[in-house]
């Protein structure tokens, strides 16, 4: 079928499956057959954005744009997948964006929110999308009314609803233009008052995890801003991870332990964070109790927070952060690398990776090599290849000696001969296995 002429079929197509589905004009056995039709159809119907030919003809065939944006209502989660990937392809080039956001189209989208929550929220998401395309499509979104409708539902109805809304904010809040956006609208400001009513109204607190993962991907993007602007809100999430601030909810501790650590993934944020010496203190202490005291499944999750926590980059490393970095390790209450080693070197996979990936993060910085160094046994543990029987292990064995070597320090570090031992494990590879020849003499049985 030519790209052309795919516009009339397709629409004729979606047409007499919609009637046979919603009318039950066939035996209700076959609907399974007619419903991976509708899909195969629409997967058609996306193909053609692919090509100036197809988009031209998606943007000009207005009932077949319609019933693409009418599918945002649908009940398959397959066919609203197609429909937002193939609105949000359009809203790539001008005359589709204009046509996506046309006063026609943008009414149909409306009455497709009326349908069910559910609906409501795929349009959301769809325009979320445009919305990062960049400034113009922004605009345009802005423009129909329908960002407003997504910024209304994160202070009014219920907590759920304004979770889901939260979520769908956050990456808006990530792009220099959607902060701006919800800046000039007041939904940061609004969102700052909630979390600041978190303390005393239950209902509120509700909405924690929600608003620490929200201001935490912000604290990510921009962490020198909510430093400057929002320190309010930094402290609270330091408190919250600290256990100084309890909220009743078990798990808000480990969401904003995760929120701190995300932050700290770049030298920016770990820069930003360590203007909170105290809190930080705190936390980092917390760190250490939880990972000699926590469950199994808690006490890799703080691994995890640790490792983003140490781990810098080669391009990153300045004075002034290694200096940072080593007074925070000796803040991690009563753990040092004979604990680490110890767990390391226990069989379950996912705490003895997490515990080679905080090796790994160590290694990375001259204090640490020399940590590593000087604990007994530590470095032929990670030299040793037998210990490892799985491909997570021996990966993650092969990292940290690539991490030791490639340092910039490694020849004032290390102790003599160390440097061929870890080129030599280097090269021969994450999966190699000494070979062991047996040579059978005359007589033997």
């Amino acid at each position: 079928m030519g790209v052309l002429g795919l516009g009339e079929n397709a629409l004729f197509l979606l047409s007499f499956i919609n009637m046979t589905l919603t009318e039950k004009i066939i035996d209700v056995s076959n609907v399974i057959s007619w419903s991976y039709l509708y899909e195969v159809l629409f997967f058609q119907i996306h193909l053609c954005t692919e090509s100036e030919n197809g988009l031209v003809t998606l943007v000009t065939n207005h009932p077949l744009l319609l019933a693409v944006i009418s599918a945002l209502g649908d009940t398959s989660l397959g066919n609203v997948k197609f429909a937002i990937d193939t609105l949000v392809a359009l809203c790539g080039d001008q005359m589709g964006l204009n046509a996506v956001f046309s006063n026609q189209c943008t009414t149909a989208m409306q009455n497709v929110m009326a349908k069910s929550d559910s609906a409501r929220f795929n349009v959301y998401e769809l325009i979320v999308k445009v919305s990062l395309l960049g400034d113009m499509a922004l605009g345009m979104v802005s423009n129909s009314g329908l960002l407003d409708s997504l910024t209304a539902e994160v202070t009014t109805g219920d907590i759920l609803t304004q979770l889901n809304a939260l979520e769908l904010l956050t990456p808006l809040a990530l792009s220099r233009g959607g902060m701006n956006l919800l800046l000039e609208a007041g939904v940061i400001s609004k969102l700052q008052y909630l979390l600041s009513l978190a303390e005393t109204d239950p209902m509120a607190a509700l909405l924690m995890p929600g608003l620490i993962k929200f201001f935490g991907n912000m604290a990510f993007s921009r962490p020198h801003k909510m430093v400057e602007e929002f320190s309010f809100v930094i402290l609270m999430v330091l408190r919250v991870a600290s256990g100084k601030l309890d909220l009743g909810d078990t798990t808000l501790q480990t969401v904003a332990i995760e929120t701190v650590a995300h932050i700290c993934s770049t030298p920016e944020g770990k820069l930003a964070l360590g203007k909170f010496k105290v809190e930080m203190d705190e936390v980092l202490d917390v760190l250490g109790s939880m990972m000699r005291t926590a469950p199994t499944d808690q006490r890799v999750r703080v691994m995890e927070a640790l490792t983003q926590l140490f781990y810098l980059q080669v391009d990153n490393r300045t004075e002034e952060l290694l200096q940072m970095l080593e007074l925070w390790w000796a803040g991690v209450g009563g753990v040092n690398l004979e604990k680490i080693t110890a767990v390391a070197q226990q069989p379950f996979p996912d705490i003895h990776c997490a515990a080679l990936s905080l090796l790994n993060a160590l290694a990375s910085m001259p204090w640490g090599q020399r940590l590593i160094f000087s604990e007994p046994g530590l470095i032929e543990y990670i030299l040793n290849r037998s210990t490892e029987t799985e491909k997570q292990g021996k990966e993650c064995k092969w990292n940290i000696v690539g991490t030791l070597l490639h340092s910039q320090t490694s020849a004032f570090t290390y102790p003599e001969g160390f440097v061929v031992k870890l080129t030599k494990y280097f090269n021969e590879g994450p999966f190699y296995v000494e070979t062991v020849v047996e040579v059978a003499l005359e007589g033997e049985q």
